[in-house]
């Protein structure tokens, strides 16, 4: 498989989409613990086509050639990976919000049983 072409460009493209939508949605629906998202193309330090996320002492790094052709299973390993380091019970819906991300809503409800 050639990861130094397009495929590996691609497959980083869709990884900076996955990482930074389930992100978005998090900030969407709900105000709670702080989640940073760093690409490799501004953070030279990082490996090239790389994302860090951070969420307080948790780090995952996200090397896209890891995940070529693997899209639906970097899906699930990213959100599985926020839902256990993001502290949900330290998290609050956001007031007004005009929808909800499912995925979210779901296990801020796991993790805060009896609160609405």
């Amino acid at each position: 498989m050639d990861t130094s072409g397009h495929e590996l460009y691609f497959a980083h493209q869709r990884a900076v989409q996955t990482v930074h939508g389930y992100v978005v949605r998090y900030r969407l629906a709900l105000i709670g613990p702080r989640i940073d998202v760093v690409r490799s193309e501004p953070d030279p330090a990082l490996p090239v086509h790389s994302i860090r996320v951070r969420t307080g002492d948790a780090e995952l790094l996200v090397d896209s050639a890891d995940w070529i052709a693997r899209r639906e299973e970097l899906d699930a390993h990213v959100l599985a990976w926020l839902h256990k380091h993001v502290d949900l019970r330290a998290a609050r819906p956001r007031p007004g919000a005009r929808r909800y991300g499912d995925a979210w809503m779901r296990a801020w409800r796991d993790a805060n049983p009896g609160r609405r």
